[in-house]
């Protein structure tokens, strides 16, 4: 198992006993909004959704809050 099916492993098994993370990786967040990962970044740089690249880490990889996921979703539905 690689390490990004570790992580939506992580993800799913941490959800079923009510722990959700707030920040999620690029792959985690892409599955958990079915929105595409491009997609996510275009919309975390126009400031629809909160993203950035984590530069604690050497890759950079973008994280997301999945509170502002969850808005731009509800936003999404009243239209």
């Amino acid at each position: 198992m690689n390490d990004t099916e570790l992580d939506i492993l992580a993800a799913k098994i941490a959800e079923r006993i009510s722990v959700q993370p707030r920040w999620l990786k690029l792959k985690q967040a892409a599955l958990y909004s079915s929105i595409g990962q491009k997609e996510l970044i275009r919309l975390a740089e126009n400031n629809k959704i909160t993203g950035f690249k984590d530069n604690s880490l050497k890759t950079k990889p973008w994280i997301f809050d999945k509170e502002s996921i969850d808005k731009y979703r509800a936003g999404q539905a009243s239209i």
